[in-house]
């Protein structure tokens, strides 16, 4: 409910909206076509002017029939995807490209080199972490929780930084469950609109009844005002990228629980993002294909990281949020496979 009342608070102060008459019929129309009450029709920034055909767009009811229809998703690959752990052990089993996993922990068990150390108190955290520092010559880790989302619960350990990050992330560490692995380094020309986080690109991956492996869509990610993660669920913007010419296109956007903000040019950098050319974005295009092989859901959502030798898996979401590509893509109800995919729901 909280959620709704700030899907109408953005509503109503955006400049960019229809006039009322126009957006209530909309709405009305919406609700009647996809059979339930029109939160999407805001959430997902249909009432604005440059929005043609509202009808295009997945509603919250077709969204759910797609990521939690059993047809769509096997439950033991997706156990795979979900644990952070266990997806990073898998890639590396099948030769398929990762950030490095480094070490982990089961609370206050750490993994690390083949020996398990039990760590009980943030002193010894600290020396075991500067050991990670030192046998591998590295100045950053990168920690997830095994089970973690949206970029919660990410922690970027830094050798100069550590008694005070441990000071304060110490506990959450020492409680739960996390992957530490080496930090990515992205490729110069990403680095130039957003430095400060690995700044991601979302492929949804489908595979129909032939087997054929399919890319419905793609959309950059990056992160705002500092932040280390490029989620939109962090205040980070999306913005479409055309898979044929690799180029960013249309605006930048913020989630609507974010605001709702448009971008024609990133806020930090101010580098225009229209146009802007992304490398190795066919590259990633056939990387998912070959990852989707195997692991063979039948629909996930990639992200994907580039560095200047090529493409990275980050992660792989089993019941991705088709809310941002539907949305950049500019309405999924028109894809054909989507269509597709609805139809076999049904069916």
């Amino acid at each position: 409910m909280f959620l709704r009342l700030t899907h109408l608070k953005v509503f109503i102060k955006d400049k960019n909206k229809k006039g009322w008459l126009k957006v209530f019929k909309e709405s009305l129309h919406f609700a009647w076509i996809k059979k339930e009450l029109p939160i999407d029709y805001f959430r997902k920034f249909l009432y604005r002017k440059d929005v043609t055909d509202y009808r295009n767009y997945l509603s919250l009811k077709q969204y759910y029939s797609i990521i939690q229809s059993p047809k769509m998703f096997i439950p033991e690959i997706s156990s795979i995807s979900d644990n952070k752990l266990s997806f990073a052990l898998y890639c590396e089993k099948n030769n398929l490209p990762t950030p490095i996993l480094v070490s982990y922990n089961l609370n206050s068990s750490f993994f690390f080199n083949g020996t398990i150390i039990t760590i009980n108190t943030k002193p010894d955290l600290i020396s075991f972490f500067e050991s990670i520092f030192k046998n591998n010559k590295q100045e950053k880790l990168f920690l997830k929780l095994f089970n973690g989302f949206g970029g919660k619960g990410c922690i970027l350990l830094e050798r100069k930084k550590l008694k005070v990050q441990i000071e304060k992330f110490g506990d959450s560490i020492l409680k739960n469950c996390y992957v530490h692995q080496e930090v990515i380094i992205q490729h110069p020309d990403v680095n130039k609109i957003y430095p400060s986080s690995v700044n991601t690109l979302r492929i949804d991956t489908y595979i129909d009844k032939q087997q054929n492996i399919h890319v419905l869509s793609a959309l950059m990610r990056f992160g705002i005002g500092g932040s280390f993660t490029d989620n939109a669920s962090t205040g980070g913007l999306y913005i479409s990228v055309n898979t044929e010419t690799g180029k960013l296109q249309g605006k930048g956007r913020q989630d609507i629980i974010k605001g709702g903000k448009e971008f024609t040019k990133h806020p930090d950098s101010n580098t225009v993002l229209n146009g802007y050319k992304i490398p190795f974005v066919t590259e990633s295009c056939n990387l998912v294909k070959l990852a989707s092989k195997s692991l063979p859901n039948k629909i996930i959502g990639w992200d994907i990281a580039i560095t200047k030798n090529g493409p990275v898996i980050i992660e792989g979401n089993y019941g991705p949020s088709l809310h941002m590509t539907d949305v950049a893509y500019g309405g999924y109800c028109k894809h054909e496979k989507i269509q597709e995919i609805l139809k076999e729901i049904k069916n």
